[in-house]
């Protein structure tokens, strides 16, 4: 069954700290709500047209 989890994580582009972002998932599980927000946060760096990769890390979800 497909749940909302809301998320926080820290971005870093892997040189510097960017910050925390937030947001929600829809996802049947824990892991799969971890891989959508690691995509979410890739995606958002792609958006915001930097260089590096954004990656998301200490992932928190209720």
């Amino acid at each position: 069954m497909r749940r909302t989890w809301y998320w926080t994580a820290d971005v870093s582009d892997g040189k510097h700290h960017d910050g925390e972002s937030a947001g929600t998932v829809k996802a049947n599980s824990e892991a799969e709500a971890r891989k959508a927000v690691a995509e979410a946060v890739r995606e958002a760096g792609v958006r915001k047209d930097n260089r590096r990769p954004w990656t998301a890390s200490n992932i928190k979800l209720t």
